[in-house]
């Protein structure tokens, strides 16, 4: 009998034992409070319940991502910029793998949660990953503080005054917002830790600033040469009628601002051509066989003859000039140079090493060509010529029944042909250091023409009887003088 009591109470220790151990174990297993010595970057959650250590983790992340930054200028002074926050900048905070540690201790039974506890292995220490979404960062903040300093840059320009001076206007730089540099900055602030300080005032960043040059600066502008009127010359048309003035005009136009490339050769021959298609030509004495006569472009050479004289004034390399074969009445026999479609041409090479402009101003039956580029302010060049020889006219008598006996008509006026020589002087600081010969050029004379009665015995002439022959008309081309 007492041996059966004896077995008995020792099964109740035994149960009751066994149920003090699983109750223990079950309260021990039951607790869903982090173990110590678990953290989040920096975070300590040990003893939190997995509920509240969600919702702290979760808390930090959203401080840190709600952080915000403004921009000043360079000077720290403030603008009128939108504060953004890291997260519209693009910031994002990855804390998954802690949150994942949290949530699978919180899903574990009690009897799981017991062991890892009893064996240790409950705890952790985790980090974090800050991501930045560059695209987005850009986005957003060129959207928004791009406008405090939005600028397009501006051309420098070059242009001639009236007085004929070289006017540079400055180029402006535009300005654009370094949104790298920008991101650098920002990036400086993002969390190291979640257990960090959080701003609670908007971060301040200094606008950096990209600034973007023109394609044409002064710089560029004033390498290419165009530095200064470097000659002019003018001639007159005053006695010229309307066809002969219109050509002129027409042929000035087509020059004006034309520009040489250096080493460049001029050709006249495509101004022409342009003044035709632009203008069109109009009737007026041109040299047909050595005389003057009606034509269509008289006037034209003019134009290439005062040009001409303008590129002597700055000792330009002449490729390809001719004289008129008769005199010309608007410049010194020797300094013209004609032009003859298909026949001649008058060209000169850009010499100076640098850009050279040709202007025309046509005004008051006036033509002044200028040259704009590179020359020396101590170089000048002048030009002489030298008459070698005077052909005196003749004067040849002709037959009109409508004058009296003794009455005479002038019906052409004799004009003396020249042989000469002319010649381009360079001087230096006043100093003439050159003496070179540009040409040596002929010109035929011009019967004077006078018309008398039929019986006039003057018609018998003292020379040789017979007018001066008339250029066959193999001898020469049109010439548009």
């Amino acid at each position: 009998m007492r041996k059966g009591w004896v077995w008995s109470i020792l099964l109740g220790v035994v149960l009751v034992g066994a149920g003090v151990g699983i109750g223990g174990a079950m309260a021990y297993g039951s607790n869903d409070a982090l173990p110590e010595g678990f953290s989040v970057s920096g975070l300590d959650l040990g003893g939190m319940s997995a509920t509240v250590a969600l919702e702290q983790v979760q808390t930090r992340v959203t401080e840190w991502e709600a952080m915000s930054v403004t921009v000043a200028d360079s000077d720290g002074g403030k603008l009128e910029a939108p504060t953004l926050t890291f997260k519209q900048l693009g910031m994002s905070i990855d804390v998954s793998e802690g949150i994942a540690a949290i949530e699978r201790f919180r899903d574990l039974n009690w009897w799981e949660r017991a062991k890892q506890r009893y064996r240790g292995d409950a705890g952790g220490v985790y980090g974090m990953k800050v991501n930045w979404d560059e695209k987005k960062f850009k986005d957003v903040a060129g959207r928004a503080w791009s406008p405090l300093v939005i600028g397009q840059p501006t051309n420098a320009t070059r242009t001639i005054n009236e007085q004929d001076e070289v006017v540079y206007t400055p180029e402006t730089l535009g300005r654009t917002l370094d949104l790298a540099m920008m991101m650098d900055q920002v990036r400086k602030f993002e969390p190291l830790a979640l257990a960090g300080i959080v701003a609670t005032e908007p971060l301040s960043l200094k606008l950096t600033i990209h600034e973007r040059y023109p394609d044409v600066t002064i710089e560029k502008l004033k390498e290419e040469g165009l530095d200064r009127k470097i000659a002019e010359f003018t001639t007159s048309f005053t006695s010229s009628g309307e066809g002969r003035s219109h050509n002129v005009t027409a042929a000035a136009m087509a020059l004006n601002d034309t520009l040489l490339m250096p080493d460049e050769v001029f050709d006249y021959e495509k101004i022409v051509n342009l003044a035709e298609q632009k203008y069109g030509w109009k009737e007026a004495p041109v040299i047909l066989k050595g005389k003057l006569t009606p034509g269509i472009g008289g006037g034209i050479c003019q134009v290439s003859s005062t040009l001409y004289n303008a590129v002597l004034m700055a000792g330009l390399d002449i490729v390809e000039r001719r004289n008129h074969s008769l005199v010309v009445h608007y410049l010194p026999a020797g300094l013209d140079a004609t032009y003859a479609e298909g026949y001649i041409n008058f060209r000169f090479r850009n010499s100076t090493g640098k850009q050279l402009l040709i202007r025309t101003v046509v005004e008051n039956k006036k033509l002044t060509v200028k040259l704009f580029g590179t020359l020396p302010d101590n170089v000048m060049y002048r030009t002489e010529t030298v008459e070698l020889k005077v052909n005196p006219p003749k004067t040849v008598y002709v037959a009109n029944d409508k004058l009296s006996l003794g009455k005479q008509d002038t019906v052409q006026k004799g004009e003396p042909g020249y042989v000469v020589e002319s010649y381009l002087v360079k001087l230096v600081d006043g100093v003439v250091t050159e003496r070179k010969k540009l040409s040596r050029d002929s010109y035929r004379s011009t019967d004077a023409l006078i018309a008398v009665n039929p019986a006039d015995t003057r018609l018998l002439p003292a020379d040789d009887g017979k007018p001066s022959p008339s250029p066959e008309k193999s001898e020469g081309p049109v010439e548009p003088v």
